[in-house]
């Protein structure tokens, strides 16, 4: 019997493929259009180094190593079980033994939807808190490339090749941390399931370019 789940620990690849432009008006002639100054970010660096996602890290693995704890738990009662079933097959009546079997198989089949559960409901507390991040990064982005007139921002994990002075990557970690030192980070055992299909139908609706879309969680 094979039960053992671990609780992945994904870092969220929220701007693959991010392309920004400032400054762009519909219905000026082409000639008058301004010359592309393109700007760089490093969006992984920002996920990884800024403190909000440090923060949210934090918490995530804070919960993460409770589920652990609470999953091991409860896979050695359901080892244990097993090998004590496993010891009467010879000894009860077969058509007892069956129910017993047949018991152990759905109480088998809750655990497992309990591990399932608990790892949906942590993915989507940090989902959810790495999306308020996001949404600060577009936002400050957009601030230093009007203070450093860049209309074009582009994604660090896009480029080949590039001149470094192109890179707006540090005075945008500068001003994400200024603006949001700390996200939000809901208690997984909270969530209601609604509020989470309709986050999830929100969060693949658009707002960040690049954004993977993560399915709604099945209901209970």
């Amino acid at each position: 019997m094979k039960t053992t789940q671990r609780f992945k620990i994904p870092v969220a690849a929220l701007f693959s493929g991010l392309v920004l432009l400032f400054g762009a008006q519909p219905g000026i002639a082409q000639e008058k259009r301004p010359a592309p100054v393109i700007g760089i970010v490093d969006t992984d660096q920002l996920l990884q180094e800024s403190l909000a996602a440090k923060g949210v890290r934090l918490e995530r693995d804070k919960y993460a190593t409770t589920y652990q704890n609470q999953v091991k738990d409860m896979e050695a009662k359901i080892r244990t079980e097993d090998q004590e079933l496993s010891q009467q097959r010879g000894v009860l009546a077969p058509d007892v033994f069956q129910q017993r079997a047949t018991a152990f198989q759905q109480k088998l089949a809750e655990f497992q939807n309990q591990v399932r559960d608990k790892q949906e409901r942590l993915d989507f507390s940090f989902q959810q808190s790495m999306q308020e991040i996001g949404k600060t990064i577009m936002a400050v982005t957009q601030d230093v490339s009007k203070e450093k007139g860049v209309n074009v921002v582009l994604a660090r994990n896009q480029m080949m090749i590039f001149d470094p002075s192109m890179d707006i990557t540090k005075p945008v970690l500068d001003k994400l941390n200024q603006r949001l030192s700390t996200a939000a980070f809901q208690n997984p055992d909270t969530l209601q399931r609604n509020d989470m299909a309709e986050g999830a139908a929100a969060a693949g609706a658009g707002g960040i370019p690049g954004a993977a879309a993560k399915p709604a969680p099945a209901k209970k």
